[in-house]
């Protein structure tokens, strides 16, 4: 009687198939878990954009504008002042030396600069040799107790200066000779605005301190500064270049703007 044939299953795969199956799955795995993660990717970096898009935007229409120019010569030939771009002039457009000088007027280094060299500056203003491009900085804002003093202090400076140009070198003296110790609340606007009367400003203009109509010019002034290379305060500059010398010491900035004047 014949045998029936048994019946035959697929032949099982070896070690090798079974490497190369497993394999080519974890490959497919992988291209798939690329192609979420650049997905993602992708969804990010166009959420980003579209944020950044939409900030820049938002900080330039929102964003108030510069000062503009105000004063010329004054009339009863005092030194003319007018307001630039992120500088407070003061002197004689055509003086042939441009100091510039970079303050914060809550840095006791600039009050010791000023100390030493204000009064030169203001003669050498008064007789036309220099013209004296004063940068309000506010970066030590943190360094008065919450109560912006340097920003009170530029704002009111800015304002002065758009009113009453003849009294801005004035009221920069007077705030240095009543400089506030870092670290404390610094002047009041009641203060501030006092010092400003006392040298001659309205008081209708010094009541306007507490308004602080241009701390947004300060502060893009001083961004605008750190943006073109200064790195602190005083920073003094004659005709464009970097004084290197002693600056709290009376004598040797004069020697340098006398120098300049007469090379």
């Amino acid at each position: 009687m014949p045998r029936k044939n048994r019946p035959t299953s697929p032949a099982t795969p070896n070690r090798e198939e079974i490497r190369a199956a497993a394999a080519a799955a974890a490959a497919a795995q992988a291209a798939k878990e690329r192609r979420s993660r650049k997905l993602i990717t992708l969804g990010v970096v166009s959420a980003a954009i579209a944020t950044l898009v939409f900030t820049v935007s938002f900080i330039l229409s929102s964003a108030p504008d510069r000062a503009t120019p105000s004063a010329g010569p004054t009339a009863d030939g005092t030194p003319d002042v007018t307001t630039d771009t992120w500088t407070l002039q003061v002197g004689q457009e055509n003086a042939p030396v441009r100091v510039d000088v970079y303050q914060d007027y809550m840095c006791p280094y600039c009050g010791r600069f000023d100390a030493a060299n204000g009064q030169d500056l203001e003669r050498l203003i008064e007789e036309g040799t220099v013209r004296v491009e004063i940068h309000p900085m506010s970066f030590l804002d943190d360094a008065s107790n919450g109560s912006r003093y340097s920003t009170r202090a530029a704002n009111a400076v800015v304002t002065i200066a758009q009113a009453d140009p003849a009294r801005v070198w004035a009221f920069n003296e007077a705030l240095y000779r009543n400089q506030p110790t870092e670290g404390t609340s610094g002047l009041s606007d009641a203060d501030l605005a006092e010092l400003a009367v006392e040298v001659g400003v309205d008081q209708t203009v010094a009541d306007t301190f507490s308004q602080l109509t241009n701390a947004d010019w300060v502060a893009q002034g001083t961004q605008a500064d750190f943006d073109s290379g200064i790195q602190g305060t005083p920073t003094v500059l004659i005709n464009g270049q970097v004084f290197e010398g002693d600056l709290y010491s009376t004598g040797p900035l004069t020697a340098a703007i006398t120098a300049a004047a007469n090379g």
